[in-house]
């Protein structure tokens, strides 16, 4: 069996790893010089940047136990410190009641408290859209001063736009018996369970897939980097039987123009990308709709390459207020040591913004000078200590919930699902945002179903979001 993978991130790697040591032919087009997509890394002179806050977390025993296998000596077990920047006050991460009324003042807090008990009081409407949840669930202030501002800053769209299930899935309530035993001091301990521990490569997140790359190619795995895919012929003739599935797979790289035959393809392009591309021309008017509805946030990652030893004792510093552009503030080297030259560090700013946006477009010289001025706003001024810096794009890094999402997305998967050969899976080709780990699992599934060894749960569906030991919380 002839098997493409259409993108080498977290998901296309891992199903490349499985399908290999399974004896399949596989073929990985990937469109970045590197693997492992959103959970790559990259390195400019002598200092590593992830695209995004990543760690490994998994309560997959299995899984674990292959990223340890993976990366040996090189995984360590670090502890991760975040805060929330806002008003000119650290507020602990993910956010607490009893923390945020002390940390408030007096009166902001007692408000805050005030409008959570009375919300808490009142009969519960419907929750439909993501304010409808927060609101019902936390009172209007504290939707006001962190989660409404917040979120219109990383989703661009109001709140009241975003549908209820990104609440649902990001956010843990709080007990109000709980929070007034801590405010009384006869309580200790967080609101919350949360993954503080975290396995993390020593030469970033991307060394994961880097070294699962060289295993799958070891057994006979070809990645073709720098490629991108241009277009599936479809007819018949497959070795999985008679019907219109797709046959070859077409792409450009350094060497032109290609097409390699293939018996089965994993998807991990965005969802609406590959409905097109299985259409052509005659996409059905429905999901042709539905399609274009389904749309992603893009991050710019602004770089700061420093001459000091370090900037702030976290991880990860959230930005909730919206005069800043900034949305996230992190430094690498809190998560390994050689993210930078010894005595030295850097940060990596996420800019939440579109593709074709001020923001997106300005160039690197006019948002460094923006980046310094908010940074210095928030008491974090780097400014003489730049010695280099540069910028990361991703336009499709967050998949956009808004109120209609679900039965749309749904749409879609089935026109896909139609194409029998082709599985779609991943944070794009899923259109589901999860994290690195259940990626991972979603590669895996669809290896198996290729291998026909799959389960009753639909690769595209395989969530942890449940149950998952990072917790669920303010932001993204």
């Amino acid at each position: 069996m002839r098997v493409a993978i259409l993108g080498g991130g977290a998901c296309g790697t891992t199903a490349a790893w499985a399908l290999a040591r399974a004896g399949v032919e596989v073929l990985v087009l990937e469109r970045e010089p590197r693997v492992g997509g959103l959970c790559g890394t990259e390195e400019r002179d002598g200092y590593r940047f992830d695209f995004g806050g990543h760690r490994f977390l998994s309560r997959s025993r299995a899984l674990e136990s292959l990223v340890r296998d993976l990366v040996g000596a090189d995984l360590m077990l670090r502890t991760r410190s975040s805060a929330v920047l806002h008003g000119g006050r650290r507020y602990r991460y993910p956010l607490e009641l009893d923390d945020v009324v002390r940390n408030a003042g007096l009166v902001d807090g007692a408000r805050a408290l005030l409008s959570y008990g009375r919300q808490r009081l009142r009969r519960r409407d419907a929750d439909v859209s993501f304010e409808d949840w927060v609101v019902q669930r936390f009172g209007r202030r504290l939707y006001d001063t962190f989660f409404g501002p917040y979120t219109h800053k990383l989703w661009g769209i109001e709140p009241t736009a975003i549908s209820a299930d990104w609440a649902a899935q990001r956010i843990s309530l709080p007990s109000l018996g709980d929070v007034a035993l801590r405010l009384a001091g006869l309580k200790r301990g967080g609101a919350r369970t949360y993954a503080r521990r975290y396995w993390y490569p020593r030469l970033g997140i991307g060394q994961i897939f880097e070294r699962m790359a060289e295993v799958a190619a070891a057994h006979g795995a070809t990645f073709r980097l720098g490629a991108r895919v241009t277009g599936l012929e479809r007819g018949p003739g497959n070795e999985r039987g008679p019907g219109n599935d797709v046959r070859a797979v077409q792409f450009t790289g350094a060497g032109g123009d290609e097409s390699w035959r293939c018996d089965a393809v994993i998807s991990t392009v965005s969802l609406p990308l590959l409905a097109r591309m299985l259409a052509g021309p005659s996409l059905p008017r429905d999901i042709g709709r539905a399609a274009g509805n389904l749309r992603f946030r893009g991050i710019r990652l602004v770089h700061l390459l420093l001459n000091r030893p370090e900037v702030t004792p976290h991880t990860w510093l959230y930005v909730s207020e919206k005069k800043y552009a900034i949305a996230r503030i992190q430094e690498p080297r809190r998560r390994s040591p050689e993210m930078a030259p010894p005595g030295r560090t850097s940060l990596m700013l996420e800019i939440p913004c579109d593709p074709g946006d001020a923001l997106w477009t300005a160039s690197d010289d006019t948002l460094l000078g923006r980046c310094l001025d908010e940074l210095r706003a928030l008491d974090l001024d780097v400014a003489r200590d730049v010695v280099g810096h540069f910028s990361s794009f991703v336009a499709e890094g967050y998949p956009i919930y808004h109120l209609d999402y679900a039965s749309e997305r749904q749409r879609v998967l089935d026109y896909c699902a139609d194409t029998t050969n082709v599985v779609s899976v991943g944070r794009q080709g899923a259109f589901r945002y999860v994290f690195m780990d259940t990626a991972m699992e979603m590669g895996l599934a669809a290896a198996e179903q290729l291998l026909g060894r799959a389960g009753a749960t639909r690769p595209s569906e395989i969530s942890s979001e449940a149950g998952l030991i990072e917790a669920r919380a303010l932001t993204a």
